[in-house]
């Protein structure tokens, strides 16, 4: 059962980070476009919003999820607003200033930025970094490390690149930090929420801070166009409902054990490769060089030892008590 778990968590990790990276191949499309960043950063979200109000009151699930958001909505609030708030703006804005390619691979800290944030976070044996977890996401950094390298010699000034990095390096801390904050928040005060509710959850907790952005992308580039609302539209579809949840239920399944949750944040370095993919086909970029190749194949080999928990025992993680409702 354990086993089962394991494998179900890094099989649904996987697939969230293909509907991920319809996000970096976007807004890289959209920077080219002159769509405007902070128009796309809000729009994403409070589409997200909308969405997922509809579905879960369709369910009849939007009630409870209320009622639990008004135990403590300054939780939502604090930490739905760096989810799908500023962790999105950081991302958004630093595809301006570079490819899709260098926003996916250096987003890809995030692995290792989990790990570390964990002592931080929990006061049970998660607290502990796991070592074998920790070499592994190096190995993976390794390969996207190789990854970039071999994409150097863009069009981009070296200024650009470092701004893009750094944006994107704040988003690598403050997507897991956030993403972990809830999830405890859940698990300590027992209330049961599935998967789509905790998304919704934190989209609503993010609605100040996208009323902020739109405000301002309305005051430097006036109302968005029709392109830029069905490609945000899209990836609030892909990105925030379809891989949220599939990634949300992924960390739900391995929350007790900070090894299971590093090797599902790991499975977050398979989105540059479908990132490069997709700028090969959108935006006609060059496919990297044997370099490059090279540093995909580290990251797969990285994933793979992630996934054997029998042969490398990294993914030990008791079998949640978990009810239908909470499925």
């Amino acid at each position: 059962m354990q086993r089962n778990s394991n494998t179900k968590a890094i099989a649904l990790g996987s697939l969230a980070c293909v509907f991920f990276s319809a996000t970096y191949v976007l807004n890289s499309f959209l920077s080219a476009k002159g769509g405007h960043w902070a128009w796309t950063t809000g729009l994403r979200s409070f589409f997200l919003m909308l969405l997922l109000v509809l579905l879960l009151s369709a369910q009849g699930q939007l009630k409870h999820l209320l009622w639990v958001m008004r135990q403590n909505l300054q939780v939502w609030l604090v930490w739905g607003g760096v989810a799908f708030g500023l962790s999105y703006y950081f991302l958004t804005f630093a595809a301006s200033f570079g490819p899709g390619w260098l926003v996916a691979g250096a987003f890809q800290f995030t692995i290792v930025a989990g790990i570390l944030l964990s002592p931080f976070l929990y006061k049970d044996h998660r607290a502990k970094i796991p070592v074998k977890a920790l070499l592994l996401s190096l190995l993976i950094m390794a390969g996207i490390a190789c990854m970039q390298w071999s994409q150097k010699n863009g069009s981009y000034s070296q200024q650009q690149l470092w701004w893009c990095v750094g944006l994107v390096m704040l988003a690598a801390f403050s997507w897991p930090l956030a993403n972990r904050k809830l999830l405890l928040y859940v698990e300590e005060s027992k209330h049961p929420l599935n998967a789509i509710q905790r998304v919704a959850g934190t989209a609503l907790g993010s609605f100040p801070f996208q009323l902020i952005m739109m405000g301002y992308g309305y005051s430097q580039a006036g109302l968005p166009g029709q392109e830029q609302l069905l490609t945000v539209l899209l990836i609030s579809l892909s990105s925030g409902v379809i891989g949220c949840i599939l990634f949300f239920r992924a960390m739900h399944l391995a929350r007790l054990d900070a090894t299971s949750l590093a090797a599902v944040e790991a499975t977050q370095s398979i989105e540059i490769v479908f990132t490069v993919i997709g700028e090969v086909l959108l935006l006609g970029i060059r496919w990297p060089n044997w370099i490059g190749n090279v540093g995909m194949l580290l990251v797969v080999f990285g994933l793979v030892l992630y996934s054997i928990p029998s042969r490398q025992k990294v993914l030990q993680i008791a079998e949640p008590d978990i009810s239908p409702n909470q499925i």
